[in-house]
């Protein structure tokens, strides 16, 4: 069976995800990784959009600052259109493990409802997001407390705004799963534990 999560970054997906593969005989792949093979044989000519964050990234640090706190809408239509790319690769990867017969749990976040709904493969998807107005304070601590994390070293204006950013993806990834009719979970005010539940009983899988 294909299983997959979606939903914004810094949500808590591969934590959830590394529980699943955990407790379950199933592989997680992230849209990340599938896109990061995109960018490494396509150029920013050929695809974009793919490369639409990578060049957002390249701005310094303060107008990232600025652009998001002006307009947050803004970076979630950067993130929808890099998703529409690197689908690319994640629907290839998806006939691939579903011709092969394989249980693989793909999370990300270039699973979106919109190309859910076009997806003709037999799966089970759930989507979480995160609209609390203290997220901040769980995107600071993740960051701390993952000695790779990018985010340990950006100062606090950069995460206020980001977690904004993340409260505008959350929204929109709740009213286009109303849309098309898919679960959407709100992690504000529910315990991490709880979620990871929820979500497993969404996927149709035990919570063992």
């Amino acid at each position: 069976m294909i299983f997959l999560l979606g939903g914004p970054p810094r949500v808590g997906k591969s934590i959830i995800s590394s529980e699943i593969r955990q407790r379950h005989a199933v592989s997680v792949v992230s849209t990340d990784s599938l896109g990061a093979v995109l960018e490494s044989v396509l150029s920013p000519k050929a695809a974009p959009d793919l490369f639409v964050f990578s060049k957002f990234n390249e701005i310094p640090m303060a107008e990232r600052v600025e652009l998001i706190i002006k307009d947050p809408a803004e970076l979630v239509e950067y993130a929808r259109r890099e998703s529409h790319a690197v689908w690319r690769a994640v629907e290839a990867f998806i006939r691939r493990e579903h011709d092969e017969g394989r249980d693989v749990l793909i999370e990300g976040v270039a699973v979106l409802p919109e190309l859910m709904n076009q997806l003709d493969i037999p799966h089970r998807v759930v989507f979480i997001g995160n609209q609390g107005e203290n997220h901040r304070e769980n995107i600071k601590k993740s960051a701390k407390e993952n000695a790779h994390d990018w985010m340990r070293d950006v100062g606090d204006p950069y995460i206020d705004a980001f977690a904004m950013f993340v409260k505008r993806m959350s929204a929109y990834i709740e009213h286009e799963t109303e849309k098309y009719g898919f679960k959407y979970i709100e992690m504000d005010q529910e315990l991490f534990g709880d979620v990871t539940e929820e979500v497993m009983r969404s996927l149709g899988l035990s919570a063992r």
